[in-house]
């Protein structure tokens, strides 16, 4: 029966990992992903945002999240990151993000 568990687990771990690179892969920005109009598109917020946030997907609408919702939604892509090895943002650079994000949602 333990090992029953055990084979459970390590079956759940490889399908996390397996769906996870397919969602990766269906994620990553292409020619076909439409164009997002950024508030403030000069400014180190958006230029922060379009650097790291494009990395892994295209960029999504600012509303897409409530301020509320935005520095949780920033730290589950931070986790994200981190497990595939993109280049992450510092502290500093979280934070202006972040601002940038919620100061922007609807």
């Amino acid at each position: 029966m333990r090992y029953l568990a055990i084979a459970a687990a390590v079956m759940m771990i490889l399908a996390g990992v397996i769906f996870s690179t397919a969602g990766k892969k269906m994620m990553q920005a292409t020619s076909d992903v439409p164009v997002v109009v950024l508030p403030e598109a000069d400014s180190a917020g958006a230029g922060l945002f379009k650097q790291y946030c494009a990395q892994c997907h295209g960029l999504p609408e600012i509303d897409t999240h409530t301020a509320d919702d935005w520095p949780r939604a920033v730290g589950r892509m931070m986790t994200n990151m981190s497990a595939s090895g993109q280049q992450m943002p510092s502290e500093a650079e979280r934070d202006v993000i972040v601002n940038y994000l919620v100061k922007h949602a609807k």
